[in-house]
């Protein structure tokens, strides 16, 4: 047993002895994920199922200096939730309540423990979608919403945190405040006009307080839709595509894989691409309201793609599989919908280097971490993607390995950090970073931005108890 019994008893008596745990059998699945990070084991489990709950448990955290890992599904690709400092995990899919959707004004409110599929279900009743992302459909909304995840819907409305409307949070020491028009009335529909506290809590990976209740804009399914692709020799000629076309902000989605992303699952190890076959492959998501308006966009890219030939931009026509394009227009989907199918051929392991990135940066450095990849003898199965129109995009590596073997684990580390250490410079900033990353991230970072991230944390996080660490600075 871990831990001691003097504090596992005043978890059980806050959430009931059988939602606290320190037996170290009930505990081992949360000491590890996906990644190249390193396990390690929490002191407790705790399974709260209310706001008042997470009060007293954060409470008890601070009386006794115990760290506090904020944790959901656990299905984040970035050792995120690993309990380093050992601790109290705090499990939140007890409180899986969708507790409002209003088409009137296009919200949602919902609890950490909503996962896509549960969300997608009730949406879909009421003719409404959120931006659901290539992963598993038990992962949770909210969870991926406050650390900026990705959604099929990027293309027209951002990243999913710019989809919050409103927030409930329960502070490192104890306090609950609510953020938005939500702080002012049983709306949540905007966080706006007010000052963005909510910036607090988004993209600080658990280091600041637990979200407990979001609000998120919804919007209205469109009855039509279809995929367009387009495929190209270099990652060169595939980025001038995609700027020409996400310009005029037609697409729900663009996104480019390489040959390597394109195989399911990923060659491991290295596979060289067939000399015939292009080296990248695209699809853009388009939908409209009637048939007409999807003939214009289909329109409108033909002439895009004929255009950039025009210039000489090498594009060559492919069509995906109907399979497929089901799959990217029906999502959340089992077809696509889990990372988890990239690492299927080589042993449990996945990773990635990533993932904003200015676009014009794209191809140069695809092509250094190629040779970083077919050095380390893996595959470089990248992706790009852009975000709400031209403003700003994706470029991500993803990588399998075989956990059952150091020396494979090793290896892949040290092909992502390089993969890190060339990107940043070029204006590269990891997505939901392990704390590797952040030690290389922050050897760049403006002294002031360091300043006040440490500030900010030391402020809210006084006794430095929430997922410490993983900020590379607390």
């Amino acid at each position: 047993m871990a831990g001691n019994d003097r504090i596992l008893k005043q978890l059980q008596e806050i959430v009931g002895a059988e939602y606290a745990t320190n037996d170290e059998a009930l505990m081992y699945p949360y000491s590890y994920d996906l990644t190249w990070n390193d396990p390690h084991m929490p002191d407790y489990v705790v399974l709260p199922k209310t706001v008042e709950q997470i009060q007293r448990i954060l409470r008890l955290a601070n009386r006794e200096r115990i760290p506090v890992v904020p944790y959901v599904t656990g299905t984040n690709i970035g050792g995120l939730c690993i309990p380093e400092e050992g601790g109290i995990l705090m499990d939140l899919k007890r409180m899986d309540q969708i507790l409002e959707i209003n088409t009137e004004t296009g919200y949602a409110v919902i609890e950490p423990g909503v996962s896509h599929a549960k969300f997608s279900a009730a949406l879909k009743k009421h003719g409404y979608e959120f931006g659901w992302g290539v992963h598993p459909a038990s992962a949770s909304v909210l969870a991926m919403a406050i650390n900026h995840g990705i959604g099929h819907l990027n293309g027209r409305f951002g990243i999913n945190s710019q989809m919050i409307s409103s927030m409930e949070v329960v502070l490192p020491t104890g306090e609950v405040a609510k953020i938005g028009s939500c702080a002012y009335s049983n709306s949540w529909h905007s966080l706006y006009p007010l000052p963005m506290l909510a910036g607090l809590f988004i993209g600080w990976i658990g280091t600041t307080g637990i979200v407990t209740k979001l609000g998120v804009w919804i919007s209205k399914i469109r009855p039509y839709k279809d995929v367009l692709t387009i495929a190209a020799k270099s990652a060169e000629d595939m980025t001038k595509y995609m700027v020409a076309w996400r310009d005029l902000e037609l697409c729900d989605e663009v996104t480019a894989v390489s040959w390597w992303l394109a195989q399911v699952p990923i060659p491991y190890p290295y596979k060289e691409k067939p000399a015939n076959e292009p080296e990248w492959f695209s699809y853009t998501v388009i939908s409209g309201w009637s048939e007409e308006e999807i003939a214009y966009k289909r329109k409108m890219w033909k002439e895009v793609v004929e255009r950039e030939r025009a210039k000489g931009v090498k594009l060559i026509d492919f069509e995906y599989p109907p399979e497929a394009k089901r799959g990217r227009t029906e999502l959340p989907s089992r077809i696509v919908g889990s990372t988890k199918n990239y690492s299927k051929a080589c042993g449990g392991g996945l990773a990635w280097p990533g993932t904003f990135t200015p676009a014009k940066n794209w191809p140069i450095i695809y092509e250094k971490w190629k040779e970083i990849y077919i050095r380390h003898n893996l595959s470089p199965a990248v992706r790009f993607t852009d975000y709400r129109g031209s403003h700003y995009g994706m470029l991500r590596l993803m990588t399998p390995f075989d956990k059952r073997d150091p020396k494979a684990v090793q290896n892949a580390r040290e092909a992502m950090k390089e993969c890190i250490e060339v990107g940043v410079p070029l204006g590269m900033i990891p997505y939901k970073p392990p704390v590797e990353y952040w030690n290389i991230i922050n050897k760049y970072a403006d002294p002031g931005w360091i300043m006040l991230l440490t500030k900010i944390k030391d402020c809210l996080d006084p006794n430095h108890i929430m997922n410490p660490g993983k900020l590379g600075v607390r």
